[in-house]
């Protein structure tokens, strides 16, 4: 059974830990500005597609900097605007003593892009400015890290997909400045190398691109990043839904990193403008096997119960199934106990150690998309 790492459990927390700085914030009259493009009719449905991405990312940050009692602006700026409104925009914000922090939603129309860098680097919150930044990575990147962190403290095998995008390469930052050595794929590699390690971390925006041939049942947790909204309302992820449910644990879509990014942001926040000491957000992993334990698993699964009557039903029918790993025997192999139940979050199909995978059909990712505003 695959458990999801909700990424509104995390966002509910934020709100609980930082919320009663409101009290403080409010009286001040503290800004933070959030600007975004919008398409034209005309443009090319991709792109209508990432800033509507652009637009949910927004106003879902309006939301949660507003809880904590800043002026949110959102800035939206119309199809065509030219480079002198939008760095007349960004020269405001970037002089403007009450507003503290600046977030302008990726991606920015190409020709607009180079301006990014007039932000005044101190009010740079989500890092966009790299190296110029007080942060080592977006806000995303950072949420990715710490979701798949308490996963990885034995130091497992890692992969990232879309490791050269904006957020792949702070994902891909973090990691290394915290002692591990990630597997990095990107455009033109044989993405079936991500069944060799035991964490997965997808950023790249492509719906669909990793799917049974790539998610395996001994992944301890896959982090899907991607965030595509369909014409019909709904969103798709970087994780095909047929394998959903094959890993012990998954993010899932929406639900999943879009509130984490959230959280991370509010963290940030409240530690620059009002406590330097404020509590950080944790994510509490569920159940899970190491490659040691799952085999041993689906041996001690697999044997045969003493005195046990033959029967030709199909295995995969019955909750004892032979080869069928279970989080409750990853709790109890780890001397958890049974994992509590974990109200509204659906049981993935089973997962049998050892069947075989949908035959290999070699496949390469689009180019990733660049951008905070692409990834969820």
């Amino acid at each position: 059974m695959t458990e999801l790492v909700s990424g509104r459990d995390v966002l509910r927390q934020a709100r609980e830990l930082y919320g009663h700085y409101q009290e403080i914030v409010q009286p001040r009259e503290q800004k933070v500005a959030i600007i975004r493009f919008t398409p034209a009719p005309t443009d090319p449905a991709d792109w209508q597609i990432r800033l509507e991405a652009s637009r949910v990312s927004a106003e879902q940050k309006v939301k949660a900097f507003e809880h904590l009692g800043f002026q949110a602006d959102h800035v939206i700026l119309p199809p065509g605007v030219g480079r002198a409104e939008f760095a007349a925009v960004l020269d405001h914000y970037s002089q403007d003593a009450a507003t503290r922090s600046i977030i302008v939603q990726f991606p920015p129309p190409p020709e607009l892009a180079p301006l990014v860098a007039r932000m005044d680097p101190a009010k740079d919150i989500d890092a966009l400015l790299k190296d110029r930044s007080p942060y080592a990575a977006c806000a995303t990147a950072e949420g990715i890290y710490r979701v798949a962190e308490p996963f990885a403290q034995d130091k497992p095998s890692i992969a990232v997909v879309g490791s050269n995008g904006f957020v792949g390469q702070g994902v891909v930052g973090l990691l290394r400045e915290n002692g591990h050595d990630p597997m990095t794929l990107d455009y033109g590699d044989d993405l079936r190398q991500v069944r060799d390690a035991d964490i997965v971390i997808s950023v790249t925006g492509n719906p669909g691109i990793l799917g049974p041939d790539h998610i395996q049942p001994h992944h301890r947790v896959v982090i899907d990043s991607g965030f595509v909204p369909q014409a019909d309302g709904s969103v798709r992820g970087d994780i095909r839904p047929e394998a959903a449910g094959i890993p012990q644990n998954i993010t899932p879509v929406p639900g999943g990193i879009g509130p984490v990014e959230m959280a991370t942001l509010m963290e940030r926040v409240v530690r620059q403008e009002v406590d330097p000491n404020v509590t950080p957000w944790k994510v509490t992993p569920g159940p899970f096997l190491d490659r040691t334990e799952f085999a041993a698993a689906a041996t001690a699964a697999s044997a045969p119960t003493a005195n046990a009557p033959a029967s030709n039903a199909p295995a995969a029918t019955s909750p004892t199934a032979p080869g069928q790993v279970s989080v409750a025997t990853a709790a109890r192999l780890r001397g958890g106990g049974a994992p509590p139940a974990v109200p509204g979050v659906p049981a993935g199909p089973p997962r049998i150690p050892g069947q075989q995978p949908a035959p290999a059909r070699p496949q390469q990712p689009q180019q990733p998309q660049q951008g905070n505003g692409q990834t969820r």
